[in-house]
Protein backbone atom coordinates (compact mmCIF):
# COMPACT_ATOMS: atom_id res chain seq x y z
CA UNK A 1 0.00 0.00 0.00
CA UNK A 2 1.42 3.37 -0.97
CA UNK A 3 1.94 6.28 1.43
CA UNK A 4 -1.00 8.11 -0.11
CA UNK A 5 -3.27 5.11 0.33
CA UNK A 6 -2.44 4.77 4.03
CA UNK A 7 -3.63 8.28 4.84
CA UNK A 8 -6.42 8.19 7.41
CA UNK A 9 -8.66 10.55 5.43
CA UNK A 10 -8.64 8.10 2.48
CA UNK A 11 -9.73 5.00 4.41
CA UNK A 12 -13.45 5.40 3.69
CA UNK A 13 -12.71 4.81 -0.01
CA UNK A 14 -11.67 1.19 0.64
CA UNK A 15 -13.90 -1.88 1.11
CA UNK A 16 -15.25 -2.14 4.67
CA UNK A 17 -15.45 -5.37 6.69
CA UNK A 18 -18.15 -5.12 9.38
CA UNK A 19 -16.99 -8.32 11.14
CA UNK A 20 -13.46 -6.95 11.58
CA UNK A 21 -14.96 -3.69 12.83
CA UNK A 22 -17.04 -5.48 15.49
CA UNK A 23 -14.15 -7.66 16.61
CA UNK A 24 -11.94 -4.58 16.92
CA UNK A 25 -14.66 -2.75 18.86
CA UNK A 26 -14.95 -5.67 21.31
CA UNK A 27 -11.18 -5.79 21.83
CA UNK A 28 -11.16 -2.10 22.72
CA UNK A 29 -14.10 -2.65 25.08
CA UNK A 30 -12.30 -5.50 26.86
CA UNK A 31 -9.20 -3.35 27.28
CA UNK A 32 -11.27 -0.40 28.47
CA UNK A 33 -13.20 -2.55 30.95
CA UNK A 34 -10.00 -3.91 32.47
CA UNK A 35 -8.61 -0.42 33.05
CA UNK A 36 -11.98 1.02 34.09
CA UNK A 37 -12.89 -1.59 36.69
CA UNK A 38 -9.35 -1.66 38.07
CA UNK A 39 -9.43 2.11 38.63
CA UNK A 40 -12.92 1.99 40.15
CA UNK A 41 -11.86 -0.82 42.49
CA UNK A 42 -8.77 1.09 43.62
CA UNK A 43 -10.86 4.21 44.26
CA UNK A 44 -13.61 2.35 46.08
CA UNK A 45 -11.45 -0.17 47.99
CA UNK A 46 -10.89 2.03 51.10
CA UNK A 47 -14.60 2.77 51.34
CA UNK A 48 -15.56 -0.87 50.86
CA UNK A 49 -13.09 -1.81 53.60
CA UNK A 50 -14.66 0.79 55.91
CA UNK A 51 -18.16 -0.58 55.30
CA UNK A 52 -16.97 -4.13 55.96
CA UNK A 53 -15.30 -2.94 59.16
CA UNK A 54 -18.53 -1.28 60.26
CA UNK A 55 -20.48 -4.49 59.61
CA UNK A 56 -17.97 -6.60 61.53
CA UNK A 57 -18.09 -4.11 64.38
CA UNK A 58 -21.88 -4.43 64.50
CA UNK A 59 -21.42 -8.21 64.58
CA UNK A 60 -19.10 -7.76 67.62
CA UNK A 61 -16.02 -9.03 65.77
CA UNK A 62 -12.76 -7.61 67.12
CA UNK A 63 -11.40 -5.24 64.47
CA UNK A 64 -9.17 -3.16 66.75
CA UNK A 65 -6.10 -3.74 64.59
CA UNK A 66 -7.88 -2.61 61.45
CA UNK A 67 -9.31 0.49 63.13
CA UNK A 68 -5.90 1.48 64.49
CA UNK A 69 -4.46 1.21 60.99
CA UNK A 70 -7.41 3.13 59.52
CA UNK A 71 -7.16 6.01 61.98
CA UNK A 72 -3.37 6.16 61.57
CA UNK A 73 -3.82 6.49 57.82
CA UNK A 74 -6.53 9.11 58.28
CA UNK A 75 -4.30 11.11 60.61
CA UNK A 76 -1.47 10.96 58.09
CA UNK A 77 -3.73 12.27 55.32
CA UNK A 78 -4.95 15.10 57.54
CA UNK A 79 -1.38 16.00 58.52
CA UNK A 80 -0.44 16.50 54.88
CA UNK A 81 -3.52 18.64 54.26
CA UNK A 82 -5.94 16.06 52.87
CA UNK A 83 -9.54 17.03 53.66
CA UNK A 84 -11.99 15.07 55.75
CA UNK A 85 -13.95 12.29 54.13
CA UNK A 86 -17.66 12.50 54.93
CA UNK A 87 -19.70 9.29 55.30
CA UNK A 88 -23.48 9.12 55.63
CA UNK A 89 -26.82 8.34 54.06
CA UNK A 90 -26.75 11.91 52.75
CA UNK A 91 -23.07 12.84 52.56
CA UNK A 92 -21.85 16.30 51.64
CA UNK A 93 -18.24 17.44 51.69
CA UNK A 94 -15.09 17.83 49.69
CA UNK A 95 -14.89 14.04 49.54
CA UNK A 96 -18.23 12.40 50.26
CA UNK A 97 -19.33 8.77 50.42
CA UNK A 98 -22.95 7.81 50.94
CA UNK A 99 -26.24 6.64 49.48
CA UNK A 100 -26.67 10.20 48.17
CA UNK A 101 -23.24 11.84 47.86
CA UNK A 102 -22.51 15.48 47.08
CA UNK A 103 -18.97 16.87 46.87
CA UNK A 104 -15.90 17.68 44.84
CA UNK A 105 -15.29 13.92 44.76
CA UNK A 106 -18.43 11.91 45.44
CA UNK A 107 -18.94 8.16 45.63
CA UNK A 108 -22.34 6.61 46.23
CA UNK A 109 -25.41 4.96 44.83
CA UNK A 110 -26.41 8.41 43.56
CA UNK A 111 -23.51 10.85 43.32
CA UNK A 112 -23.18 14.49 42.33
CA UNK A 113 -19.86 16.33 42.11
CA UNK A 114 -16.95 17.47 40.02
CA UNK A 115 -15.76 13.85 39.96
CA UNK A 116 -18.69 11.55 40.64
CA UNK A 117 -18.90 7.76 40.78
CA UNK A 118 -22.37 6.30 41.17
CA UNK A 119 -23.53 2.71 41.42
CA UNK A 120 -26.88 3.68 39.92
CA UNK A 121 -26.43 7.19 38.54
CA UNK A 122 -23.96 10.03 38.64
CA UNK A 123 -23.71 13.64 37.53
CA UNK A 124 -20.55 15.76 37.32
CA UNK A 125 -17.74 17.14 35.22
CA UNK A 126 -16.26 13.63 35.09
CA UNK A 127 -19.14 11.27 35.70
CA UNK A 128 -19.04 7.48 36.00
CA UNK A 129 -22.28 5.57 36.57
CA UNK A 130 -23.69 2.12 36.03
CA UNK A 131 -27.32 2.81 35.13
CA UNK A 132 -26.98 6.42 33.98
CA UNK A 133 -24.16 8.94 33.78
CA UNK A 134 -24.44 12.66 32.96
CA UNK A 135 -21.47 15.02 32.65
CA UNK A 136 -18.98 16.83 30.46
CA UNK A 137 -17.18 13.50 30.20
CA UNK A 138 -19.74 10.79 30.96
CA UNK A 139 -18.89 7.11 31.21
CA UNK A 140 -21.77 4.72 31.78
CA UNK A 141 -22.72 1.10 31.40
CA UNK A 142 -26.36 1.48 30.38
CA UNK A 143 -26.62 5.14 29.34
CA UNK A 144 -24.26 8.10 29.15
CA UNK A 145 -25.08 11.73 28.33
CA UNK A 146 -22.27 14.26 27.86
CA UNK A 147 -20.10 16.29 25.58
CA UNK A 148 -18.02 13.12 25.38
CA UNK A 149 -20.25 10.15 26.19
CA UNK A 150 -19.03 6.56 26.44
CA UNK A 151 -21.38 3.64 27.11
CA UNK A 152 -19.99 0.19 26.50
CA UNK A 153 -22.47 -2.11 28.29
CA UNK A 154 -23.24 -5.45 26.67
CA UNK A 155 -26.00 -6.88 28.89
CA UNK A 156 -29.14 -5.03 29.91
CA UNK A 157 -29.36 -4.35 33.63
CA UNK A 158 -33.08 -3.55 33.29
CA UNK A 159 -35.49 -4.02 30.34
CA UNK A 160 -36.23 -0.28 30.31
CA UNK A 161 -32.53 0.63 30.28
CA UNK A 162 -30.84 -0.94 27.24
CA UNK A 163 -27.10 -1.23 27.77
CA UNK A 164 -24.57 0.76 25.83
CA UNK A 165 -26.54 3.84 24.76
CA UNK A 166 -24.39 6.97 24.46
CA UNK A 167 -25.68 10.47 23.67
CA UNK A 168 -23.23 13.34 23.14
CA UNK A 169 -21.31 15.58 20.82
CA UNK A 170 -18.83 12.71 20.60
CA UNK A 171 -20.58 9.45 21.43
CA UNK A 172 -19.07 5.98 21.69
CA UNK A 173 -21.20 2.97 22.54
CA UNK A 174 -23.13 -0.09 21.50
CA UNK A 175 -25.71 2.33 20.15
CA UNK A 176 -24.16 5.80 19.94
CA UNK A 177 -26.05 8.98 19.09
CA UNK A 178 -24.15 12.20 18.53
CA UNK A 179 -22.57 14.60 16.10
CA UNK A 180 -19.61 12.23 15.88
CA UNK A 181 -20.65 8.67 16.76
CA UNK A 182 -18.77 5.40 16.97
CA UNK A 183 -21.40 2.70 17.21
CA UNK A 184 -21.11 -1.07 17.44
CA UNK A 185 -24.70 -1.70 16.43
CA UNK A 186 -26.82 -0.55 13.53
CA UNK A 187 -29.22 1.53 15.63
CA UNK A 188 -26.75 4.33 16.31
CA UNK A 189 -27.17 7.76 14.76
CA UNK A 190 -24.84 10.62 13.99
CA UNK A 191 -24.21 13.47 11.62
CA UNK A 192 -20.82 11.86 11.20
CA UNK A 193 -21.19 8.17 11.98
CA UNK A 194 -18.72 5.30 12.01
CA UNK A 195 -20.54 1.98 12.35
CA UNK A 196 -21.32 -1.19 10.39
CA UNK A 197 -24.24 0.75 8.87
CA UNK A 198 -22.36 3.87 7.77
CA UNK A 199 -18.78 5.08 7.48
CA UNK A 200 -18.79 8.87 7.19
CA UNK A 201 -15.35 10.16 6.13
CA UNK A 202 -15.21 12.72 8.97
CA UNK A 203 -16.03 10.10 11.61
CA UNK A 204 -13.62 7.56 10.14
CA UNK A 205 -10.83 10.16 10.17
CA UNK A 206 -11.54 11.12 13.82
CA UNK A 207 -11.98 7.69 15.37
CA UNK A 208 -9.20 5.91 13.48
CA UNK A 209 -6.89 8.69 14.66
CA UNK A 210 -7.85 7.86 18.27
CA UNK A 211 -8.26 4.09 17.82
CA UNK A 212 -5.83 3.05 15.14
CA UNK A 213 -6.84 -0.63 15.10
CA UNK A 214 -10.07 0.31 13.34
CA UNK A 215 -7.99 0.94 10.22
CA UNK A 216 -7.86 -2.85 9.85
CA UNK A 217 -11.58 -2.88 9.04
CA UNK A 218 -10.79 -1.25 5.70
CA UNK A 219 -9.19 -3.69 3.27
CA UNK A 220 -7.90 -3.37 -0.25
CA UNK A 221 -9.16 -5.81 -2.86
CA UNK A 222 -6.59 -8.47 -3.67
Amino acid sequence: MSEKQTKTEDLHNYPFDADIFRKTFNRYVQRFNTIFFTLVFLICAPFIARVIAWYLGEARVDITGFLNLWYAGESLLLDIGFPHIVFGMFASGIISVGHFAFGIVSVGNFSFGVISIGLFSSCGILSIGAMCSVGIIAIGYSRAYGVIAIAIGKRNIHPNYPAGQAFGVIAIGRDAHGIYSLSYGENGEGIYQFSPERQAPEAVALFTRWFKKFKEAFVLPS
